[in-house]
């Protein structure tokens, strides 16, 4: 009996977390997602930056 009250704790303060972030987070923002590079701070439309992926060294693979 006294895990299962112990277990409800638990589940009450993960969904006050999670109730307390889904408010606090900017409805525009999309997964986190940084729209620029990290390394040349370039502004960048997909995933990898045209700019990085250039001089990126593949050693002939």
């Amino acid at each position: 009996m006294v895990l299962l009250f112990i277990a409800i704790a638990v589940g009450v303060l993960i969904l006050t977390i999670l109730i307390v972030k889904y408010f606090k987070t900017n409805p525009t923002e999309v997964l986190g997602m940084d729209m620029k590079c990290k390394r040349c701070g370039m502004k960048i439309t997909g995933t990898y930056c045209p700019k990085c992926e250039k001089d990126k060294k593949t050693f002939g693979v």
